[in-house]
């Protein structure tokens, strides 16, 4: 599956809303959407030499082939480098399998968090596909602010500029398990040590109710316009993990079932 994560930067005080996309950008599929508060500040490159113009069309064209090269491959992994809003863009493509057995293996050669089918899962829902992602720096952390310096010290001056990124360890897994057409999809993501200090707040049209799963505190997030709109998320401090189980908006499962599934993880 092609996937884009697109992060911006404002140049002032703002509420940011970070996407994570999965299926390729502008295509149908689901959007996860996370909107947190922060503070940045960004200082945008200004360009009104027309010569000046013309060349940073050309970099910007040069690098989106390389961003979007063809023939990608399961794990491939490119960045853009966005000089005039000094932003950085992840595309990439992530390993999936049909077989719990395959995933296994994977999620062992790239050391992916590790997942298991959960013994709580609702009556009739049964695994069919797995998802290995490859890692890439989330905004607002100190990975991301790196790489953000690196890239722009190798672009030398251009505006713009794309490379493929190599990688050894994963940073998320997804278990998928179906039922008729309901969904239930299950991820472990790695977390990454934040740069600038952020609050969860709700996106448009959802709604946020805190919880305590088995003393573990817990978000349950319903109401948003996307594809995945009813979640349940926590952390797991001492694995340094981010769980998430997402449904349909019109999925017939109820809060106390998403319970007990992470109930069941937790005691994994």
């Amino acid at each position: 599956m092609n996937k884009m994560a697109k992060m911006t930067i404002g140049s002032a005080v703002f509420t940011l809303v970070f996407s994570y996309m999965t299926g390729y950008a502008g295509a149908a599929g689901e959007q996860s959407k996370h909107a947190y508060s922060a503070t940045f500040h960004a200082a945008k490159s200004k360009t009104s030499n027309p010569a000046a113009k013309k060349s940073a069309a050309q970099q910007k064209k040069e690098a989106l082939a390389i961003f979007h090269a063809e023939g990608k491959k399961p794990g491939d992994l490119f960045v853009l480098y966005d000089g005039s809003d000094g932003t950085l863009s992840f595309n990439y493509l992530s390993l999936k399998s049909s077989k719990l057995d395959d995933y296994a293996q994977q999620s062992a050669k790239y050391k992916a968090p590790v997942l298991q089918q959960p013994e709580a899962l609702p009556e009739g829902y049964e695994y069919h596909s797995s998802e290995i992602t490859p890692p890439f720096p989330q905004f607002l952390s100190e990975p991301y602010q790196k790489m953000l310096k690196e890239l722009k010290a190798e672009a030398k001056g251009k505006m713009y500029y794309a490379k493929k990124l190599k990688w050894s360890e994963a940073g998320e897994s997804q278990l998928i398990f179906f039922k008729d057409s309901d969904i239930i999809r299950i991820s472990a993501k790695k977390l990454q040590p934040i740069a600038i200090e952020s609050t969860r707040v709700a996106g448009k049209g959802e709604t946020i109710e805190k919880l305590s799963v088995k003393g573990i505190d817990a978000m349950y997030i319903t109401g948003s316009d996307v594809l995945y709109s009813t979640m349940l998320q926590w952390e797991d401090a001492e694995k340094k993990l981010q769980y998430q189980i997402s449904l349909y908006k019109n999925s017939p499962l109820t809060k106390e079932d998403l319970i007990a599934i992470a109930e069941s993880i937790m005691q994994g």
